[in-house]
């Protein structure tokens, strides 16, 4: 691992991002309560940037990020995790952040070069909307390498058409086009369980940011063949939201209970859509907390 930060790297723009640099350091000091520190890993993909929280002697956790966001806008949903675990957070191929490869081909490929730039042999891992994807494909590349896997309003187990996501989509596309602040808003509006004026504005301006410049891709990380996933024997636990407009929670929960024959146990938080409320995120964190206890040692 290395320590120096190249420019911050915006996917698809050859010339690098100010703005998503700016939005990435800013959402560091407005949504991250804990001390973070930067890192890179160096592969045959190119480099990769990390944060990390908590103390380097603690039980690792790896965290995967959402998408169409930089990593702190995620990584702040379960930094109370760093009282007990060292949390180490990559920036994802092909998302928002300083990451400098490019998009990854197989996600579950890049998971192992991670693992082995740090070092590591297997550790549990977190993972949050498409950051929940990629930790299935780990699980189908590299089994063994999981010791325990926590899914947030996951990725990797389909979607399904509704109201609510055609008006994310048209609302999107619009904004694509049209960027004003007000069509922003609608859009975002439903992926929210709080009054979208209530959300911190770092956020906000990211996933706009995201929406005016990114190639926008329709597919989600996650197994090609969801029966790849029989294999998988780490303990896991899924956590999904009612509301959730990408990944309903008892559709979700239905599929996981389907798929994963470890599964310990799927967690639906009530009244809560994608981007979960501070209390959802606090009732998150504490069941991951008690589900990382039991299969860590970590005791709290």
């Amino acid at each position: 691992m290395t320590e120096d930060s190249p420019k911050a790297a915006k996917p698809g723009d050859p010339d690098g991002s100010a703005s998503f640099g700016a939005l990435y350091d800013r959402a560091v000091e407005s949504l991250l309560s804990v001390p973070v520190s930067d890192t890179w890993i160096d592969s045959a993909s190119g480099r990769t940037h990390l944060l990390t929280a908590g103390d380097p002697s603690a039980q690792p956790v790896i965290v995967f990020q959402g998408g169409n966001v930089t990593n702190p806008v995620t990584l702040c949903w379960i930094q109370t995790l760093a009282d007990d675990y060292y949390l180490i957070a990559p920036d994802t191929p092909g998302q928002p952040g300083k990451t400098t490869v490019e998009i990854a081909s197989d996600f579950g490929l890049w998971v192992v070069e991670v693992l082995d730039g740090l070092g590591l042999d297997n550790v549990a891992m977190l993972g949050i909307s498409h950051g929940g994807g990629i930790v299935l494909e780990a699980a189908v590349e590299a089994p063994a390498r999981i010791d325990a896997a926590a899914l947030i309003a996951p990725a990797g187990f389909g979607t399904s058409l509704s109201l609510d996501l055609v008006r994310i989509v048209l609302l999107s596309l619009g904004y694509r086009f049209l960027p004003r602040q007000q069509l922003l808003q609608r859009a975002l509006a439903p992926m929210f369980t709080q009054s979208i004026s209530t959300v911190d504005e770092t956020i906000i301006e990211t996933v706009g940011t995201a929406l005016r410049t990114e190639d926008l891709r329709a597919e989600f990380p996650g197994p090609a063949d969801p029966e790849s996933l029989a294999g998988f024997e780490a303990p896991t636990l899924v956590i999904t939201a009612e509301q959730d407009p990408f990944f309903p929670g008892r559709r979700t929960c239905k599929r996981a209970a389907r798929h994963l024959p470890s599964l310990e146990e799927c967690v639906m938080l009530t009244e809560e859509r994608h981007f979960l409320s501070p209390a959802g995120q606090h009732r998150a964190s504490e069941r991951i907390q008690t589900f990382l206890g039991e299969h860590t040692g970590v005791t709290q």
